[in-house]
Order: C-alpha cells, then sequence, then structure tokens
C-alpha cells in the first residue's frame, strides 16, 4: 500500500540544481518523481566539471546536464576556487548556467552541492551570488529607481541608506528564493576535508543570514548522521540501497516532496494548506530542520499518541543532528520563525481531531517560537502508518557545525601530535664480499703506497655553492 498524498500536485514549484558529484545525484534523485504523464514533477538541471561524472545520472535528461569540461577539479574545493577564477571558459560557463538554464517562473530554487568535493564546494557559493547578481539584485535597484520618482532626487538624498533598505524590503517580496542543501562529510574524511568544509559552511551561512540575498533556508545535512543510520538499518530493510549516500539521497528527496504534496490535500476539518506550507518555507530565512517520524497504525490507539509523536519528532531531525536551540554558557536560545505541524494518519484510523490542538500547546510551550504554528492533518494510505512531521527554520545550526567539525579538527591534530613519525628508507642490502678468499698483499704488488689510504676522501664544497639562508627572498616577489 502506497503513500496516495505523494500524487498531489506540489504546493511550491520547484528548480533543483545540483553542482558536483554528491549535488548532480541529490537533484538525480528528485528527478525521478513523476506526474501522470511521466514527465518530472520538478525541474532538474545538474552541473559538473566533467562529462563522465555527469554520465551515472538515470533521471535528468541530458539536455538539462552541463559539464564546465575541466576534467574533474578533485577533493580540494580551495584549490577548485583558484581554477575556477583562472579559467575564464569555465566562469562563463557557469555564469550562462544561472542565467539561462533556470526558470524563473518557479517561486523556489534549491541549490545542492556535497561540501568538501572540489566541484560542487567551490561552485554553489559562486552560484549562489551570481543568481542574486541577475535575479534579485536588479529588484532591489528597480524599487529604489521607483522611491527616487515617488519622493523626488533630493528628497532621497538626504537619507539615501534610509530608502535603499527600504527598497530591498520591497523587492524581497518579489525575490525568486533560493534554498541550499549541503551535505557536510564524514569524520573518515580526515581533518583538512574538515577544516575546508568548515571555512565554506560558514561562507554560505553568512550569506543565508543577509536578507537581502534572497536565501530561504538552508539544510547542513549530514553524512556523518546519515551514516550511522545506515549501518544501524537491517539489510532487508534497505530495499535495495547499498551506501550511505544513497541512502541519504532518498532521505533528503523523499521528505521534502512528502511535504511539499502532503500540504495541497484536503478532505479534514483540520488542513494544513499549500498557502500555509509556503509561508513557512518561504518567509525569513534560517536552518530548516525538518522530522518525520512514523509508527505502524496499529500501535497508535488514540490522539494521546499523536501528540507524544509530535513531542518526540520536534526534538530531533531526519537530516542531521538537532539543532542547537538553546546555548547554556550564554544562557541564550535561537529565534524560531514559523512552526509547521503535519500528520498523515492511515484511513484507518480514527482518533478524532483534538491531538492537533494539544501538539501545538505542547510546542508553544516547549520552543522560542517568534512567528505562527501552521498545523493540520490528512487521512490518507500511508503504508498501514502514522506519520508526523514537524518542521521550522530557526537562526541556529546543528550541533556538529556549530561546535562538533573544529573539535574533530582538534581531536585529529592532537593526535597527530601524539604520534611520532617514522622515516620512510629503502634499507640497503650490501654486496657479498669475498674478501677472506683472497688475501691480496699491497706491497707484493707494488701498491705500498696506498696502504692506510682506506678512508674517502673529505667532500670539498665547489666554490660556485649557495647558501640559500644567505639570499633575500623578498627579491623574488618582483
Amino acid at each position: 500500500m502506497a503513500k496516495t498524498f505523494t500524487k498531489n500536485q506540489p504546493a511550491i514549484n520547484i528548480t533543483m540544481v545540483g553542482f558536483g558529484q554528491a549535488g548532480t545525484r541529490m537533484a538525480d534523485r528528485f528527478a525521478a518523481f513523476k506526474k501522470e504523464d511521466n514527465t518530472s514533477v520538478y525541474n532538474c538541471i545538474a552541473l559538473n566539471s566533467n562529462d563522465g561524472d555527469l554520465a551515472g545520472l538515470k533521471n535528468i535528461s541530458t539536455n538539462n546536464r552541463v559539464s564546465l569540461e575541466l576534467g574533474g577539479l578533485g577533493k580540494n574545493p580551495e584549490e577548485a576556487i583558484h581554477i575556477l577564477e583562472r579559467n575564464e571558459k569555465a566562469k562563463d560557463k557557469l555564469k550562462s548556467f544561472i542565467q539561462e538554464r533556470i526558470r524563473p517562473q518557479d517561486d523556489l530554487v534549491m541549490f545542492f552541492a556535497g561540501l568538501g568535493g572540489g566541484t560542487g564546494t567551490s561552485t554553489i557559493v559562486k552560484a549562489i551570488e551570481e543568481f542574486y547578481d541577475y535575479n534579485n539584485k536588479p529588484k532591489i535597484i528597480e524599487e529604489f529607481n521607483l522611491i527616487r520618482k515617488e519622493l523626488g532626487e533630493a528628497e532621497v538624498k538626504t537619507n539615501p541608506k534610509k530608502y535603499l533598505k527600504e527598497a530591498s524590503i520591497r523587492a524581497r517580496k518579489k525575490f525568486i528564493k533560493i534554498g541550499i542543501v549541503v551535505t557536510i562529510p564524514t569524520r573518515a574524511d580526515g581533518p583538512d576535508a574538515l577544516r575546508q568544509v568548515n571555512n565554506f559552511a560558514q561562507q554560505i551561512w553568512d550569506i543565508a543570514k543577509n536578507p537581502n540575498k534572497g536565501v530561504a533556508f538552508v539544510v547542513f545535512a549530514d553524512n556523518q548522521h546519515f551514516y550511522d543510520e545506515f549501518k544501524q538499518l537491517p539489510e532487508n530493510s534497505r530495499n535495495g540501497i547499498d551506501n550511505y549516500r544513497d541512502y541519504a539521497n532518498n532521505e533528503i528527496a523523499e521528505i521534502f516532496h512528502e511535504l511539499n504534496t502532503a500540504t495541497t490535500g484536503g478532505g479534514t476539518a483540520v488542513t494544513f494548506d499549500s498557502a500555509d506550507f509556503r509561508r513557512v518555507i518561504l518567509e525569513h530565512t534560517g536552518s530548516l530542520v525538518i522530522s518525520r517520524f512514523s509508527k505502524s497504525s496499529n500501535t497508535v490507539r488514540n490522539g494521546h499518541d499523536v501528540t507524544a509523536m509530535f513531542k518526540e519528532a520536534i526534538d530531533s531531525s531526519n537530516l542531521h543532528q538537532p539543532i542547537q536551540l538553546f546555548d547554556k554558557e550564554t544562557n541564550t536560545s535561537a529565534r524560531i520563525h514559523h512552526i509547521g505541524l503535519l500528520a498523515i494518519l492511515d484511513k484507518s484510523n480514527d482518533i478524532g481531531s483534538s491531538f492537533i490542538d494539544d501538539a501545538r500547546e505542547e510546542i508553544i510551550e516547549k520552543l522560542p517560537l517568534n512567528g505562527t504554528v501552521f498545523s493540520g492533518y490528512l487521512e490518507e494510505k500511508n503504508n498501514f502508518s502514522t506519520s508526523v512531521y514537524t518542521f521550522f527554520k530557526a537562526d541556529a545550526l546543528p550541533e556538529r557545525l556549530a561546535k562538533g567539525l573544529v573539535k574533530e579538527y582538534e581531536d585529529f591534530k592532537a593526535r597527530q601530535q601524539e604520534v611520532s613519525y617514522q622515516q620512510s628508507v629503502i634499507s640497503s642490502i650490501a654486496a657479498a664480499s669475498d674478501d677472506e678468499e683472497f688475501d691480496l698483499d699491497f706491497a707484493e704488488l707494488g701498491l705500498s703506497e696506498y696502504l692506510g689510504n682506506d678512508k674517502p676522501a673529505e667532500k670539498t664544497e665547489p666554490e660556485n655553492d649557495i647558501d640559500l639562508d644567505d639570499i633575500d627572498l623578498s627579491l623574488l616577489d618582483d
């Protein structure tokens, strides 16, 4: 028995854009969702550094695949950035990719990349800036020019910053919003990957917090989280998925698609409609935290059981470790914007609707809310399960990214300092000596002058040898 609600029309039309190996695989998973006419629900496009990496995609059409023709950028995003800066052809291709291949009529564009890889990490930051320059910055300029006409040039010049801010606020209502989904690496990727990822994640977070950039949300999906979950799954419940990366892509795509289609359903007195969902996803910015918690319908006996499921879901996340909402050191809490509470009850359930009000009360008491709680439920076929979803945006980060990566990097470095590394040398094999078989006499051979001179001559330094310590290296800067 399938989940029938996933066949509903999406609440938000979205273009999915994948960058690099990991990002294109995530976008490719979204391309697998089909309408009744077998066309893709989402417009999905992929960009990578070479043709070979794009060939492995299964669902994105070849017309929607773009190669920078760089032959690969390796797992070194800092070096990849320099390569892109020097390659004018690649820069032009990235710019035209952003300007010409993304549908401007969609309400949301989602960018996907794996942080730690060369292509995805290096291109996604540039792509976000390029998208802003081409799509949203002109809207700010347009609004500013309208204010100049409304108030007159003289008035605007009295306080241009004030009116530019007003122009930006007006323009934000017209922005094409960006959603960013990036994966952070496992601990096994090593200290250099952790260091670079920490740097690029900070860049993305700084961009996201700037309301003028049009970033609706960021999801820092955690590959370590997915790896740990996947290893705990019994093999007979993995549904043919044989590695944690495919498991992660499947989890990310399914949970987004389920929310985007469930909120266009109906049939109950308390409905979470598409307008509510759009407000949660598109208004404000911050980390988007999504939880889905499911139980067999046979074990959900009443509304109290569903309320308990909501309480458990709000404390967790399907895509990363729990968010760091409270800082005990500073006694502060993160600002949380709108919250969505959605339940999917299998049609066989008959537990009333009061649970949704109870869940709202529990959540409001629990979290430092700064917006509105949107809630509702559907009665649909749901694989004989009851599922609850909680989702919200917060000015906070997953615990591993907030502090964990730095701690992991420091642990790596500390372990390195404790290890004495051996020098790798090839041992010499002495040539066999036959001296004992031949007792040669220098005097007898008329070679007495060589007696006692078996020590090697001292090495003399050539007159033109140069000591590097005596050179002023600053001269090389010229």
